[in-house]
């Protein structure tokens, strides 16, 4: 009988949200009798525990029983022009993993970073006429386009077709708003297509603890590049003249250095850490930041969202009140929302920040969210009916 398939870049041991996310969701599969697998990058940031210790092209793990197949490749670069040539060697090796092994396989899952992973869904279903499920989590031509104000217009616009021809292509569309689901059928002439919207969930284990209300610290913990804003919100923050209030940044990224720079006795700024070493350094951190250049609003959901509230973390918001995850944080009201380019929306925030019974409200809200809504057999369950 054929597997199914799922293809990711990152994957345990990388512990990095989006790689777990999807080891947890095929692992939901194995659970319900599907004979599944995995096909993805080797380590991109946890290189020291890489099995592969040859220099074969292809090697072997596992996760949780599940057979995983590595495809050799070079940790992360934070360099625009040598990380896109990663991604298309990932892809090169991809194409030929799946060629000579098609017949194994009745259904594949494709998970859409990085951003090129949309030529890989052509390729399967013009060529290898395998039923493909993509689930899109983010639309990176419009988030480039905005974020690096280019006036490549041509590029742009060859990269946008590209992908709305994967979407077209897959079987099963999945995205992880319904704002953005809105947003394909509105703008990238998607009206036609069934477009399934899935939320995430954090593929860590929910904390039985609550954070201190009391500790003024705020937690920021992921990539930091442009898309981010990190530094706009450092420079909102410093300009409020905020006091009370201390702020710790752990990541990696093209802007790692310069946010390092910044530092001060009220910003400290640290590498990445593992997930575990930094939920033990940070679990009495009350608040987590999302931050997001202005102009993105549905193209964009941060997967940190998941992993703080997985923390049991009051979420602070600095994007565009009419993003997704902005709106997200506002239906289940489970914290607040800092206009970009308004000083005064983040002085009235932090004036909110300082109000413990509104901080209990939002805790109590992510504590039932988390039970009840984001929770892996639910996710797994939507999934699974698209076999």
């Amino acid at each position: 009988m054929k597997k199914i398939l799922f293809h990711s870049l990152t994957i345990p041991p990388d512990n990095v949200s989006t790689g777990m996310l999807v080891a947890e969701i095929a692992d939901g599969f194995k659970e319900l009798g599907v004979d599944v697998e995995i096909l993805a990058s080797s380590p991109q940031y946890n290189i020291e525990n890489s099995k592969n210790l040859t220099s074969d092209k292809y090697y072997t793990s596992s996760y949780k029983d599940i057979n995983i197949t590595h495809i050799s490749s070079a940790s992360r670069s934070f360099n625009k022009a040598t990380r896109f040539f990663q991604w298309i060697m990932f892809h090169y090796q991809t194409i030929k993993f799946l060629s000579k092994n098609k017949k194994n396989y009745s259904h594949i899952f494709i998970f859409s970073y990085p951003p090129t992973m949309n030529l890989v869904v052509i390729y399967i279903k013009k060529f290898l006429k395998i039923k493909v499920t993509y689930s899109c989590w983010e639309l990176y031509p419009e988030i480039a386009n905005k974020t690096l104000k280019t006036n490549s217009g041509i590029l742009f616009n060859i990269f946008k077709k590209i992908d709305t021809y994967a979407m077209k292509l897959a079987d099963n569309l999945v995205v992880n708003s319904s704002e953005l689901k809105a947003f394909l059928i509105n703008n990238r002439g998607l009206k036609d297509k069934d477009i399934k919207s899935i939320y995430h969930f954090s593929p860590y284990e929910i904390s039985n603890e609550n954070p201190n209300l009391d500790k003024k610290t705020i937690l920021y913990a992921g990539n930091m590049g442009k898309p981010q804003n990190i530094k706009r919100f450092i420079d909102t923050f410093n300009s409020i003249e905020e006091k009370n209030w201390k702020l710790k940044f752990f990541g990696a990224g093209e802007e790692f250095d310069s946010i390092k720079d910044l530092e001060s006795d009220q910003l400290n700024v640290f590498e990445h850490l593992p997930r575990n070493e930094l939920y033990d350094k940070t679990k009495e951190i009350p608040v987590g930041l999302i931050s997001l250049d202005k102009e993105i609003t549905v193209e964009g959901f941060p997967g940190k969202t998941f992993d703080y509230l997985s923390m049991n973390k009051i979420l602070l918001c600095f994007a565009n009140s009419d993003s997704a995850v902005s709106k997200f944080i506002e239906k289940y009201e489970l914290g607040f929302t800092i206009d970009p380019y308004d000083e005064t929306s983040m002085k009235k925030i932090f004036d909110k920040l300082n109000d413990q019974s509104l901080l209990l409200k939002y805790q109590k809200n992510i504590n039932n969210l988390n039970k009840n809504i984001l929770n892996k057999s639910k996710v797994v369950e939507d999934y699974y009916s698209l076999i």
